[in-house]
């Protein structure tokens, strides 16, 4: 990793304190001499700044382990110090991570290394509720779990908040929102500082899932990956070389309303026909299957839920599961649509890697009919040139995201 050194002696010293942060963060423990090669700097600016995280008690000393190479033949321990290695204290401070989503508000309180030490989740969402409501009620929810987990409040560095939505993180601003009746350009962020007296970054929920990814998934992987979320709505943020992309406008990654059918359905979000998000989105597969039930069609969906309204996708994965002709028809067309926006996307972008996270995804063989039919449309792409990895289903993984954003931001980067 090269450090662009520049002419400003103040802006270097902190680049250098971010860059070495972030290399024990991601490699640790990790030698003195490995960061230092790692970074192209020098063996004095490396210790200058180890043993500044020493003294404020953020980092510790290990020798590493020795292994058989460094015994001699006679069965004796080489002679000198094992080499010391450097990682973080996990417990030295912590951090909030909530999303919002259209199903629930969820909240973590994770250490730094995304260990959860409490966490709550509240069913929700009345498209009645108004943006103050909601402020409110999260504020109340991070609360409770911050009391309920006896860690002081002078531990926490900060909050994370995924929004589903346009989210401008620089600005704190929620520039338009999921939710009908919320106004656009919320300053959600100094709002919600208002209410926690902690400080607070916002971004998009699946943007933030991403970042989750990158620092508590599987470090072996891509450092630049297409992050495919399919929930109430869909989403494709590009996670690139250490940083998500937000785009201008804030709306990069925001692909469920990309037309796929001029001729379907108008969606009662964007107003548009036959965007993705009406085609294959939960919200589209629930709506789908209901009709399906009121329709009069043979299906189990009407022995797994008491009616229509009570229907959710988790009774339509159970019904397709059981071989529903009716559940597995909805699913399976859903999954087509997105094979096909996804293959777009690989053939636009070329990431080397595709996460895709999602409850429909539970099902075996509804990954396994993605991938088929993600393939189907890939060109010029050869056989295990794009890696395909699958998130396990959690409610928290986007509050978890969150979290990893407030660690970059409040304890990385500062």
């Amino acid at each position: 990793m090269a450090v662009n050194q520049g002419n400003n002696p103040v802006r270097v010293k902190k680049q250098n304190e971010v860059l070495i942060k972030e290399i024990i963060y991601k490699y640790g423990p990790i030698s003195r001499s490995q960061i230092a090669e790692m970074l192209s700097l020098t063996p004095p600016t490396i210790t200058t700044n180890v043993n500044a995280l020493l003294r404020q008690g953020l980092v510790y000393e290990t020798e590493e382990e020795e292994d058989d190479s460094e015994k001699t033949k006679a069965g004796h321990k080489t002679l000198g110090r094992r080499p010391v290695k450097i990682d973080f204290v996990e417990n030295a401070c912590y951090v909030i991570g909530a999303e919002i989503n259209k199903y629930q508000i969820a909240v973590c309180l994770m250490n730094l290394r995304g260990k959860v030490a409490g966490r709550k989740s509240r069913t929700y969402m009345r498209e009645s509720d108004d943006y103050q409501t909601v402020m409110e009620t999260l504020a109340c929810q991070i609360d409770q779990v911050v009391q309920e987990s006896g860690i002081s409040r002078e531990l926490i560095l900060g909050v994370g908040v995924g929004i589903t939505g346009f989210v401008d993180p620089v600005r704190g601003v929620l520039k338009k929102s999921a939710y009908q009746n919320w106004e656009d350009n919320q300053n959600t962020a100094q709002d919600l500082e208002r209410l926690l007296s902690l400080p607070v970054i916002i971004e998009n929920n699946a943007r933030m899932r991403a970042v989750g990814e990158e620092m508590f998934g599987n470090h072996l992987h891509a450092d630049t990956f297409a992050y495919l979320l399919i929930s109430y709505g869909i989403a494709c943020p590009m996670f690139i070389k250490d940083s998500v992309h937000t785009g201008e406008t804030s709306g990069a990654g925001e692909i469920g309303h990309v037309v796929v059918d001029i001729h379907g359905p108008k969606c009662e979000v964007c107003g548009d026909s036959g965007c993705l998000e009406e085609m294959a989105s939960e919200r589209a597969i629930v709506k789908q299957a209901r009709e399906a039930m009121r329709s009069g069609v043979p299906t189990l969906l009407n022995d797994l839920a008491a009616s229509p309204e009570d229907l959710t996708m988790k009774e339509i994965l159970a019904a397709e599961e059981q071989g529903d002709a009716a559940a597995f028809e909805i699913v399976g067309k859903a999954i087509v649509y997105l094979g096909v926006e996804l293959a777009n996307i690989i053939n636009f972008i070329s990431p080397p890697l595709v996460i895709i996270d999602g409850y429909l995804m539970k099902a075996e063989q509804n990954r396994e009919l993605i991938l088929k039919e993600t393939k189907k449309h890939l060109f010029g792409v050869g056989e295990g040139e794009i890696e395909f990895q699958f998130v396990d289903f959690d409610p928290y993984t986007g509050a978890r995201g969150a979290g990893a954003l407030a660690i970059r931001k409040y304890f990385i980067e500062q």
